[in-house]
């Protein structure tokens, strides 16, 4: 396993891991709505299982494309419902709608931190990263594996 293939699976781990502590401290689990990032944790994990014993590379690009799409809801729900939480500033209706929408997304109104979803983003995309660049790259044999990391001489 080459250096780079080791650090990614590193970064997908720890963003797992961060996603899920930061899930199971705000207790988001409240609501079927709020289930959808634990079962995306759950995709995550077993792709990424899947990476690390290096099998079944074909599920997994399809793995991570699910997992971008519930972050993708993740983050429109968060910043719908802060947007929806803007009547509680007295001048919220004095605001450009693109203020509001700012303020929304920079959780300036409304309790729901709408980039955390992007740990979801994030850890998918390192995971269907990691994918590609096998399926171009051959993996190098165990006898091979202790020069992965040197450069090739010219």
């Amino acid at each position: 396993m080459t250096m780079l293939r080791r650090g990614l699976l590193a970064v997908i781990a720890l963003g797992i891991a961060g996603a899920a502590f930061e899930l199971a401290t705000e207790r988001h689990w409240q609501n079927l709505q709020q289930l959808f990032p634990w079962a995306a944790l759950l995709l995550l994990s077993a792709s990424w299982v899947m990476l690390a014993l290096d099998r079944y590379h074909r599920a997994v690009a399809p793995i991570a494309l699910a997992v971008l799409a519930i972050s993708a809801f993740g983050i429109y729900a968060h910043l719908n419902a802060n947007h929806a939480a803007g009547f509680m500033d007295t001048s919220w209706e004095s605001l450009s709608p693109l203020t509001q929408w700012w303020y929304a997304l920079t959780k300036s109104v409304g309790p729901a931190p709408p980039l955390a979803p992007g740990m979801l983003a994030q850890s998918a995309l390192l995971v269907w990263l990691l994918t590609a660049v096998r399926e171009r790259v051959p993996v190098a044999s165990s006898h091979d594996e202790h020069h992965d990391d040197l450069p090739a001489r010219s």
